[in-house]
């Protein structure tokens, strides 16, 4: 007999196979156009089986609730994506690329976690297989389960309690229509943001295919590991400005998005994250710059330079992780400037990684008002957020998902330096954990990560994972009390 619990779990993951199987046609379809029929076998049955499979099991399992535990979430959460994951690794262990199983993992891995970062170049890689990446690129983003809920008959309170534990922020602005209708508006955005890249791409020049994987990778901030693994200084103005206008898009919580269709402008201004988020992205700039100016000691056509940094610093901020300048030439001092902001990464309830803008701005609110209370210790004074005040739990979730960003950060760090030195340690878990899979001066390239031993490419995995996930559905499952029946539901 299986429990209402597990019904559950297994409910969600065939509904996931299915959604995933049906999103794997386009690679089917540019496998037969570029008459790849050896990628077009492989990828072809996975997509028949999953969405096969899917279909009946989420009919077989399906189980009509109201209230679901946060634990059951998570679990579904965690479940769900590893399915996926292992899914998605098959095809690339069967390709023509040769690739170990840890190697095709490790593509599947970043696929979903929307990391720029592959064992193989890109000049290699079949072009079924660059399409499936950036399908995955695309689901990962917006969430498996959450695209998955828009075309289920669901439950409006568990629903919400899923997109919770697999979208990554402290939470939502509020928006005055229901959860379901936010959600299923939120993918229309998302569908109409990727649609409209790719029409400014081809108008640009850029070709029907690269045009697509770039409109699907790009939008969910996964870098462009199809254009050159990401290197697009060669590429022409147009078609970098419009990458890093949707790269910056992206990257904003999707409250805005959703407030800016609905017409609630007041709401968006409210918010002090899209203020902060873009206050940084120019005032970094303009730092970099200056640096770049007293360090090279000449003169530079202000204006020209000023735009590659702000690309490049979006870039970075939007944790994308493309290159739109040579930035192995930057003085130190700018390269510290960027790695600094990479801790950040982009706004909450977005598809860029990192501790969050919003995260960052509680934290600084509550060092600040700390500080204030020892000055004037009987004064009471409520932290705030956007002019509402903020209970103590959010505090508490905010700041000690700070903590634990940092500890995974060195904990992965120093994993990695059994292959790598310290300095290439620190930098390459930073890129893995914020899901931006390069860093400054450096990318993890194709042909240096073959080099990386097994346990490497693991804790690589490990941390895509949980900067994706917001750690905590990663973090639970090495608990014991995670995984003890129960049945508190109903």
């Amino acid at each position: 007999m299986v429990s209402k619990e597990k019904r559950f779990v297994l409910h969600m993951i065939f509904a996931s196979m299915m959604i995933f199987g049906a999103f794997t046609v386009p690679s089917v379809l540019l496998c037969i156009r570029y008459q790849d029929y050896n990628e077009l076998i492989h990828i072809g049955i996975l997509s028949f089986t999953t969405l096969t499979i899917g279909f009946v099991g989420q009919k077989v399992f399906y189980y009509d609730v109201n209230r679901m535990n946060s634990r059951i979430c998570f679990m579904t959460t965690i479940f769900t994506w590893l399915t996926m994951i292992f899914i998605t690794a098959i095809p690339f262990y069967l390709s023509s690329l040769n690739l170990s199983f840890i190697d095709s993992l490790y593509e599947a891995v970043a696929s979903w976690t929307t990391t720029g970062t592959s064992v193989v170049n890109s000049d290699v890689m079949p072009i079924g297989l660059q399409m499936l990446r950036a399908s995955c690129n695309w689901m990962g983003a917006l969430g498996i389960i959450v695209i998955a809920l828009n075309f289920l008959p669901t439950w409006q309170f568990v629903g919400r309690s899923l997109v919770i534990t697999e979208i990554a922020g402290p939470g939502f602005l509020k928006i005055s229509t229901t959860f379901r209708k936010t959600y299923r508006r939120a993918l229309a955005i998302y569908i109409s943001l990727t649609a409209l890249q790719y029409v400014l791409l081809r108008l640009a020049g850029l070709n029907k295919s690269d045009s697509l994987i770039t409109s699907l990778s790009n939008i969910s901030t996964a870098g462009l590991v199809n254009l050159n693994n990401g290197n697009i200084i060669g590429y022409g103005l147009a078609i970098k400005v419009i990458i890093t206008i949707f790269a910056f898009l992206s990257s904003l919580n999707f409250s805005v998005l959703l407030l800016t269709s609905l017409r609630q402008f007041r709401d968006i201004a409210k918010g002090p994250e899209l203020k902060f988020h873009s206050g940084r992205i120019l005032a970094t700039s303009v730092v970099i710059t200056g640096i770049l100016f007293v360090s090279y000691n000449r003169e530079l056509s202000s204006l020209k330079e000023f735009g590659k940094v702000l690309m490049q610093v979006i870039s970075y901020f939007t944790t994308a992780g493309y290159k739109i300048t040579d930035t192995g030439n930057w003085p130190a001092a700018a390269c510290a400037v960027i790695l600094v902001q990479m801790f950040i990464g982009a706004c909450a309830i977005s598809s860029g990684g990192g501790i969050k803008a919003a995260r960052t701005i509680i934290a600084f609110n509550t060092a600040s008002r700390t500080l204030y209370r020892h000055i004037h210790r009987n004064v009471i004074k409520p932290i705030k957020y956007a002019g509402t005040p903020l209970k103590l739990n959010t505090l508490l979730r905010c700041n000690l998902y700070i903590v634990m960003f940092v500890v995974t950060y060195l904990f992965g760090a120093i994993v990695l330096t059994i292959n790598l030195d310290l300095s290439t340690a620190l930098n390459t878990s930073i890129a893995m954990l914020t899901n931006t899979g390069s860093y400054i001066n450096q990318t993890a390239t194709p042909g240096v990560i073959d080099d990386y031993s097994a346990i490497s490419k693991i804790a690589m995995m490990f941390l895509m994972l949980a900067g994706r996930l917001e750690i905590y559905p990663v973090i639970l499952l090495f608990f014991k009390s995670f995984w003890k029946n129960d049945n508190d539901f109903f």
